[in-house]
């Protein structure tokens, strides 16, 4: 999506514009609203301009922003709970959900703000923001994935379009793959990895394709025996013992020019534009993941706004989130949709995604993925960190030819489905 400056409009003073909460006047009794996230000083910058707004309009109120790395996140607000340095707004990834709603973490949003979400959000942002029937806060950056392929490379094989079936990204991986003297491939057909959600939420979006979920409903179980499961395992180990990828061909080699195709989420965008330079548009294609059974699909994941239990602003908070997420005064994007374009990154508010340049080659299939709900939720397991981390492990197992997909997904169902039942 082009990145665009954009004004966030502001509304005179003491007005909530469109918004269902009414802003409290609160000038007699300052409060403070702490608001933790990921993002860091210069991607927040739109917001941070919204909050001086806020805090024009409401006197009474003054925010607060403090930033955690990602991979720190979740530690860092359950450390802070404990010595009750809690901020009032967290930013989360929304399968860190089962862990802060079991722990007591999170305020139920009220009924309002749920209907609010309810109506104004995308099927597969709502789903990531739900557990046990509950809508637990306001989603904010989607993450989707689809099929990434090299243009170049595939028309040098001879293809001039992506494969549809999995038979056909076989035969294109083979004819891409290129190995040098020594028999080591220096040009992947296909590739994977290295971390952990390169072999988990490819495998997860490859399910959906399939038209299988990857969990039952109520999260208790996987589906990872189910013979759609074994089959698309058993493909990406056939593609190891064929020699079209291999443990070293990796994702990191997609920008390199050395991948032909790869699952991949749409925030990969800038770094490619970075890579590929004058050459993007020509050299990356987007198609939705190849697929045997059903009507196709895929996997996303979110963030979502969401207030502490503990906070004594409860009702400022959710005040101040309903303002953040709804545009103001004529303006074309929320104040959260306005931080997300300029990341170049998708939004689970309709509205928002609707206004954002999402009209470009690359991003129009990330997006009518969203709004045809073709894109579902990561499922908001408990511990899903550490049962990725588990499946992950099996999965590798198969690519490295040391056990078969029936008896990998057997022992993995069996692990996880342990640590469920833990819940």
């Amino acid at each position: 999506m082009a990145l665009r400056n954009k004004k966030v409009s502001t509304v005179a003073l003491g007005v909530l514009g469109a918004g269902l909460l009414a802003t409290p006047a609160l000038a007699q009794d300052s409060k403070t609203i702490t608001i933790a996230t990921h993002y860091n000083q210069d991607q927040m910058a739109p917001l941070l301009e919204c909050f001086d707004a806020y805090e024009a309009q409401n006197p009474g109120i003054k925010i607060e922003f403090q930033q955690a790395s990602y991979g720190d996140f979740l530690p860092t607000i359950l450390t802070a709970r404990i010595g009750g340095t809690s901020p009032d707004i967290y930013n989360i990834y929304s399968i860190w959900a089962p862990q802060l709603v079991a722990s007591g973490a999170l305020a139920t949003p009220p009924a309002e703000v749920q209907e609010f979400i309810s109506a104004n959000y995308s099927e597969g942002a709502v789903d990531a923001a739900r557990l046990d029937g509950t809508i637990w806060g306001i989603p904010t950056e989607l993450s989707v994935y689809q099929l990434l392929y090299n243009k170049k490379l595939l028309a040098d094989a001879g293809y001039d379009a992506p494969p549809k079936t999995w038979a056909e990204l076989a035969e294109i991986a083979a004819a891409v793959t290129e190995k040098n003297a020594q028999g080591n491939i220096t040009t992947g057909g296909y590739v994977y990895g290295p971390s952990v959600a390169n072999a988990v939420h490819p495998f997860y979006s490859q399910m959906y394709a399939e038209g299988t979920a990857p969990f039952n409903e109520d999260l208790t179980a996987t589906n990872f025996t189910s013979p759609a499961a074994i089959k698309i395992l058993e493909r990406q180990g056939r593609l190891f013992a064929d020699g079209s990828t291999a443990l070293s061909s990796t994702v990191e080699d997609f920008p390199a020019g050395r991948a032909g195709m790869a699952i991949m989420a749409n925030w990969n965008k800038q770094g490619l534009k970075e890579a590929f330079g004058d050459n993007f548009e020509d050299t990356v294609g987007v198609a939705p993941i190849p697929h045997d059974e059903g009507d196709g699909g895929t996997m996303l994941y979110s963030f979502y706004w969401a207030v502490d239990s503990t906070s004594d602003v409860t009702d400022e908070s959710w005040a101040l989130l309903n303002w953040l997420n709804t545009a103001q005064d004529g303006a074309d994007l929320s104040c959260t949709g306005h931080m997300l374009d300029e990341l170049g990154a998708l939004s689970g508010n309709t509205a928002d995604l609707s206004a954002m340049d999402t009209s470009d080659a690359f991003t129009t299939p990330f997006v009518e993925a969203i709004v045809s709900g073709t894109a579902k939720s990561q499922p908001n397991i408990w511990q899903a960190s550490e049962n990725d981390r588990i499946l992950r492990g099996y999965i590798e197992q198969v690519w490295a030819g040391q056990m078969s997909a029936e008896d990998a997904l057997a022992a993995a169902d069996a692990e996880i489905t342990a640590i469920l039942a833990e819940q």
